[in-house]
């Protein structure tokens, strides 16, 4: 039976016999999983806009002098269509002064409104593909509407950028990951190089192979858990660093990439993983016999 104190007290002997190359492990699994971490913040971002709801399907811009509820009854009357939304003038105004606050306030002094009225079409969700593009291809030939432009393939896009931002976050990851783990067998493989003698003497004193490696073991999910955990304070301090700027200077764009932090499943499993990381790298190291 081994007993915890020996464990953690061996383990925190290692790490202090071995300071730098325990620092160094650290900062390669915080580096490992503060990459693709910060991948997935931008994709979660850029998740949530391709997926909204309130985004629309068709955008069909009318005459100033057109009947936009005429045109609007008309699409009504498609069942494939789940809302009807008329934008105004003077609104598109205000949305435009609310994305572009330094462009909106030039716009002050105009008698009138320099954006057309548009009907903002979204379908239900059972409508299907390529709905929202037949929609406005039908809305083209009628009276009052000057341009009907379909919001789809630009939906599909962005999510396939999505998809590319998150595939190169999970590859680099991986990388970075792999990466770590060999540093920790290696930093695993020079600790006990410098215990070699301790360990000899432990064997013959009877010591099992499970009392002898077992601080190895922990001495490496510490360094992968407070890599984990390193590497989720660097994220969120950065995360701060974005909306502070975002906050001195609104960038209609770059807001869209700074919404929200990660939630507490990702939090959670970063420094799981670190930890993971390093009592992975320490079994690698400790495969042949110590």
């Amino acid at each position: 039976m081994v007993k915890p104190r020996y464990i953690f007290g061996e383990a925190w002997s290692i790490a202090r016999s071995g300071a730098r190359q325990t620092l160094l492990a650290i900062g390669l699994i915080a580096l490992s999983l503060y990459v693709p971490a910060l991948f997935a913040l931008l994709s979660k971002n850029l998740g949530r806009l391709s997926t909204d709801a309130e985004t629309p399907a068709a955008v069909i811009t009318l005459d100033p002098a057109a009947d936009g509820r005429g045109i609007a009854r008309r699409l009504a009357d498609d069942s494939r269509v789940r809302e009807i939304r008329i934008v105004s003038s003077d609104a598109a105004l205000a949305r435009f002064r609310r994305a572009y606050p330094e462009l909106g306030a030039a716009l002050g002094d105009l008698k009138e409104a320099p954006f057309p009225p548009t009907i903002e079409v979204r379908m239900r969700p059972s409508a299907g593909p390529g709905a929202g593009t037949a929609v406005a291809a039908a809305a083209r030939s009628w009276p009052g509407v000057e341009i009907a432009e379909s919001e789809e393939e630009i939906g599909r896009r962005f999510s396939d950028g999505v998809r590319i931002v998150r595939a190169a976050g999970l590859a680099l990851g991986g990388v970075l990951v792999l990466a770590a783990i060999l540093s920790v067998a290696s930093a695993i493989r020079l600790a006990l190089d410098l215990h070699r003698d301790e360990i000899e003497i432990m064997r013959l004193m009877g010591a099992t192979e499970t009392a002898v490696r077992a601080p190895f073991w922990l001495h490496a999910t510490g360094e992968g858990l407070a890599g984990g955990a390193l590497a989720l304070v660097l994220l969120y301090a950065t995360y701060r660093l974005g909306l502070n700027y975002l906050a001195r200077s609104p960038h209609p764009v770059l807001s869209m990439f700074w919404g929200s932090f990660l939630d507490w499943r990702a939090v959670t499993l970063m420094p799981l993983i670190g930890a993971a990381a390093g009592l992975f790298g320490s079994m690698i190291s400790l495969t042949r016999r110590t």
